[in-house]
C-alpha cells in the first residue's frame, strides 16, 4: 500500500487528477480488459466523468486510466467481434462467408466509432455549456 498520491490525466479532458490507491481492488466486469485489474475508481475534477485505474495482472508496472463511458461503447460489441474474427480466420479468402464476415466486422467497427464520436461531442457540448453559462 502506497501513501503517496498518484497523478494521472483524465482521458476525456486531459486534466491532471490527484488520488491515492489503497490496497483493495474492484470487480472488473469489462470483457475487453480481462487481463487487467481495476484498482481505483474516481471522478475527474473538471469534467465529472467516472474514470478507472487499471493495472496489468502479468506486469504490475503497467497502468492505464480509462474512461468508463468510452469503454462501454467498445465492450457492448466485444463478443460479437471476437466471434466474427474467429469465423474470418477459419474461412477461406475467396469464400462468400469470408466476405460477409469482413463486411459485418466493418459495420460493427463503424457503429463503435460512431458511438464514441457521439459521446465525445456530447461531453464537449456539456463542458462548453458550463463555460458559456458562467460568462453571463
Amino acid at each position: 500500500m502506497s501513501f503517496l498520491p498518484k497523478i494521472k490525466s483524465c482521458p476525456c479532458c486531459y486534466t491532471l487528477n490527484l488520488f491515492r490507491v489503497n490496497g483493495m481492488s474492484y470487480e472488473n466486469s469489462y470483457q475487453s480488459l480481462k487481463e487487467w485489474t481495476l484498482k481505483k475508481k474516481f471522478v475527474c475534477r473538471k469534467c465529472k466523468e467516472e474514470i478507472g485505474l487499471f493495472v496489468n495482472n502479468t506486469d504490475p508496472q503497467k497502468e492505464r486510466t480509462i474512461w468508463f463511458s468510452l469503454l462501454n461503447c467498445e465492450d457492448a460489441y466485444y463478443d460479437k467481434l471476437n466471434k466474427l474474427q474467429k469465423i474470418k480466420v477459419n474461412s477461406k479468402k475467396e469464400n462468400k462467408k469470408y466476405l460477409d464476415t469482413i463486411e459485418q466486422i466493418r459495420n460493427i467497427q463503424n457503429e463503435i466509432q460512431l458511438s464514441k464520436t457521439k459521446l465525445k461531442i456530447k461531453i464537449k457540448i456539456e463542458n462548453k455549456g458550463v463555460l458559456i453559462r458562467n460568462v453571463y
